[in-house]
C-alpha cells in the first residue's frame, strides 16, 4: 500500500476510490434515513386514515344504539371489534378510552394500557379530529405507532378509539426498501470504482511513457516522441517534451559541427606554427626568410588564442562566471576605432563602407567589450556581403538615455526561418566566398549585450540584406552573480 501511495496513479486511484466510497455511505445513510421516515410518516398517516374511518363507524353506532336502547348504551360485539381492527390491516389493535358506552357491559376499554390513556387529548381530539403518538407498550416493552379518533354523539365526546400497530412491523417494510437501496448504492460503488480505475489509467498512461521517453533521452537516444492521445494539459506536456527533444537534437548536431569546425580551425593553425617550426629546427629555411617564418608562427598563434578566448567569453558568459571593467567611455571615439579596423578588409573586398555616427552622450560601461560587439557586427557584415555591396554603420542617442548602433548591409539576407537561431552558439553557415567561421561571433555579441544591459536584435529579409541593432544604457552595472572568472 505504502509503495501504491508513492506513484501518481496509485494517489489518484486510492483517492478517487475514497471519495466514491464516502460519497456511497453517505448516500446509502442518507437514502435509508429517508426511507425509513418516509416509510413511518406514510405508515402514521395511513393509521390516521383508518382510526379516523373507524372512530366514525363507532360514532353512528352509538348514537344509534342510544336512540332505539335508550340508557342500555352500546356494546360491540366481538366480531365487531375484530372487523373494524380489520380495517387498520393485520398486526392492528383496536382499543377505546372514554365513558362507558355500555354501563355494566363490555366494552374495548377493558384492555385498554393506562399509558395510552394518558396519551390521548380530548383537546387535541376535537382541534384536529385525529391525533398522532408513539408510546411503549409496558406488557410487551414494544414500541408502538398509535393513532385516535374521538367518538362523538351529538357532537358530545364520548371517548376516542386507539388504533396501533408495532413499529417492528413497519420496519419490516422499509427494511425490504432499504436492502435494495443499499444494493443500488454498492452496484454504484463497484461500476464508480471500475471508472476510476479507467480513467486513472488513462490520465497516467501517458505520463508513464512520457518517465519512459526521458530515460531514453538521458541515455543519448534523441529521436524519442511522445504521440498525443491523452488529456489536453498531459498532451501540452508531450508537445513541450517533443519540442525539448527536438531542440537537444538540434543542438547536439551543432555542437558536433561545432567540434569538427573548432577541431579543423585549431589543427590548420597548428599544423602551419609545425610547419615552421620543423623547417627552421632543420635548418632549410634561409637565413633571409626566418623572420618570415617567425612571423607566420606569431599570426597563427594569434588566431589560436583568438579562437580559444571566444570559446572562454562564451562559457563564461553563459556561466554568469563574467565580470565587466566599467568606466567611462565615449562612444563616438570607440566606434570611430572599430569601424577604421574593416577600411582595408572592406576595400579589399570590393565593399562600399560608410558610417554615420551622430552626438551621443558618454557611457558608463565596458568599453573594450562594446567595441568587441560593434567590431563582431561590422567582420560579419563584410564577410557576408558580395563585392558591389555595401556595409553601414549608424549610431545616435537613444530616447530615454543611452545609444543606439545600426550595423546594416545588403548582403544575401537570412531565411526568415534561421532569423531566430543566428544568435545560438556553433550555429554557422558558408559565407559568400566560402568561408565558414566557427559560429560564437553573434553567440558572444548576443550574451555580451545582455551583460551590458542592453539588447542586441536582427532584422533580414531574404536577397534584402540585414540590420542589426544593438541598444545600450546610459549606465551599466555588474551582473549580480558575476564571478571573477
Amino acid at each position: 500500500m505504502s509503495r501504491l501511495w508513492r506513484t501518481m496513479r496509485g494517489r489518484l486511484a486510492l483517492g478517487a476510490m475514497a471519495g466514491v466510497l464516502i460519497a456511497s455511505i453517505v448516500f446509502a445513510a442518507t437514502g435509508v434515513g429517508l426511507v425509513r421516515n418516509q416509510t413511518v410518516a406514510s405508515e402514521r398517516s395511513k393509521l390516521e386514515r383508518q382510526v379516523r374511518a373507524i372512530g366514525a363507524v363507532m360514532s353512528d353506532a352509538a348514537e344509534q344504539a342510544i336512540v332505539v336502547r335508550g340508557e342500555g348504551g352500546y356494546s360491540p360485539s366481538p366480531r365487531t371489534i375484530r372487523n373494524l381492527e380489520a380495517i387498520g390491516g393485520e398486526g392492528s389493535s383496536l382499543t377505546y378510552t372514554g365513558v362507558s358506552l355500555n354501563p355494566g357491559g363490555t366494552s374495548p376499554a377493558s384492555t385498554l394500557p393506562s399509558v395510552l390513556a394518558r396519551q390521548v387529548s380530548q383537546s387535541a381530539l376535537r382541534e384536529r379530529g385525529v391525533q398522532s403518538f408513539d408510546f411503549t407498550d409496558p406488557t410487551r416493552g414494544v414500541r408502538t405507532l398509535a393513532a385516535a379518533a374521538p367518538i362523538l354523539v351529538g357532537g358530545q365526546y364520548l371517548g376516542a378509539v386507539v388504533l396501533a400497530r408495532d413499529r417492528n412491523d413497519v420496519a419490516s417494510a422499509w427494511r425490504s426498501i432499504a436492502l435494495r437501496v443499499l444494493l443500488a448504492a454498492g452496484i454504484g460503488l463497484v461500476v464508480a470504482l471500475a471508472l476510476v480505475t479507467y480513467l486513472t489509467r488513462r490520465v497516467t498512461g501517458p505520463l508513464a511513457r512520457l518517465q519512459a521517453a526521458t530515460t531514453r533521452v538521458a541515455r543519448g537516444d534523441l529521436g524519442v516522441t511522445i504521440e498525443r492521445g491523452g488529456p489536453e494539459e498531459v498532451d501540452e506536456l508531450a508537445a513541450a517534451f517533443n519540442t525539448m527533444v527536438r531542440e537537444l537534437a538540434r543542438r547536439d548536431e551543432l555542437a558536433r559541427d561545432f567540434l569538427m569546425r573548432v577541431t579543423h580551425d585549431l589543427r590548420t593553425p597548428l599544423t602551419a606554427i609545425r610547419g615552421h617550426t620543423q623547417a627552421l629546427a632543420d635548418g632549410v629555411v634561409p637565413e633571409p626568410q626566418v623572420p618570415r617564418s617567425l612571423a607566420a608562427i606569431e599570426d597563427e598563434t594569434v588566431r589560436l588564442d583568438m579562437l580559444v578566448a571566444d570559446l572562454l567569453d562564451l562559457a563564461r558568459l553563459q556561466a554568469r562566471r563574467f565580470r565587466l571593467d566599467l568606466g567611462a567611455v565615449e562612444p563616438g571615439a570607440l566606434l570611430e576605432r572599430a569601424f577604421d579596423g574593416f577600411g582595408g578588409e572592406a576595400a579589399r573586398r570590393g565593399v562600399t563602407y560608410e558610417r554615420r555616427i551622430g552626438p551621443m552622450p558618454a557611457l558608463v560601461t565596458d568599453g573594450a567589450r562594446v567595441r568587441q560587439i560593434v567590431e563582431n557586427l561590422l567582420d560579419n557584415a563584410i564577410r557576408w556581403t558580395p563585392a558591389g555591396g555595401s556595409v553601414r554603420l549608424e549610431a545616435g542617442a537613444r530616447a530615454g538615455g543611452g545609444v543606439v548602433v545600426v550595423v546594416a548591409d545588403t548582403g544575401p539576407g537570412i531565411p526568415a526561418d534561421e532569423l531566430g537561431t543566428i544568435f545560438d552558439p556553433f550555429t554557422s553557415h558558408e559565407t559568400p566566398d566560402g568561408r565558414q567561421g566557427s559560429g560564437l561571433g553573434l553567440a558572444i555579441s548576443r550574451e555580451l549585450a545582455v551583460a551590458l544591459g542592453g539588447t542586441l536584435t536582427a532584422e533580414s529579409r531574404l536577397g534584402a540584406g540585414s540590420r542589426f541593432t544593438l541598444e545600450l544604457p546610459s549606465e551599466a552595472r555588474q551582473p549580480a552573480v558575476a564571478l571573477v572568472g
